[in-house]
């Protein structure tokens, strides 16, 4: 009778193992899902700022171009910019700095003062909108970004301690056989010691 329930306590823990080992594989294969599945939200998360963040970028370069008092053939040049602007399609990085390139040749000084008056009508908008769209991947990137500037303000321009004089070398030059010759010497007097 004893032999039979050895053999079945083992037959039973054999069967735990298996399905112990069954289960952890299944657990496991579960991680891998929801940690590619994790990886490919945030890869979707942040292609789709990088286009938003485009798109507003195009808009705003549009809008200046557009309330420009001059307009002549940089205008010609940048008009693609607008279509792919009120379409779907963000422009590329490349075409985004040949117009705002264009507009700065344009406004000849008063571009920076119309942008940052610009920037600063239509920050809440833009916040609120980021806000509401990305949650609380925004408010870390913004932190982030305050922490950034902070530091960078807090940074001293230019050199603000003053320069040390130069201080004078000497050198001595010896001889080389007089070098060797006081170099045996001092080798002798420490093997005397």
């Amino acid at each position: 009778m004893t032999t039979s329930v050895k053999e079945r306590l083992k037959t039973d823990l054999e069967q735990a193992q298996k399905g112990g080992k069954q289960r952890a594989a299944k657990i496991s294969d579960i991680l891998k899902s929801a940690a590619s599945m994790t990886v490919e939200e945030i890869k979707e998360g942040s292609s789709e700022l990088h286009v938003l963040t485009r798109k507003s970028l195009a808009d705003l370069l549009e809008e200046l171009h557009v309330n420009s008092d001059e307009v002549d053939a940089a205008a010609a040049a940048t008009a693609p910019i607008a279509d792919a602007a009120d379409t779907d399609e963000a422009p590329t990085w490349p075409a985004i700095l040949k117009q705002a390139l264009a507009i700065v040749r344009d406004r000849k000084g008063d571009w920076l003062q119309e942008f940052q008056a610009h920037w600063q009508k239509n920050a809440a908008k833009f916040d609120r909108d980021m806000t509401d769209e990305y949650g609380d991947r925004y408010r870390q990137t913004k932190s982030v970004f305050r922490q950034v500037l902070d530091w960078v303000k807090s940074q001293p321009t230019g050199r603000q301690t003053q320069p040390q004089p130069p201080r004078p070398v000497t050198v001595e030059v010896v001889d080389g056989d007089a070098a060797a010759g006081n170099a045996a010497k001092t080798m002798n007097s420490l093997d005397a010691e």
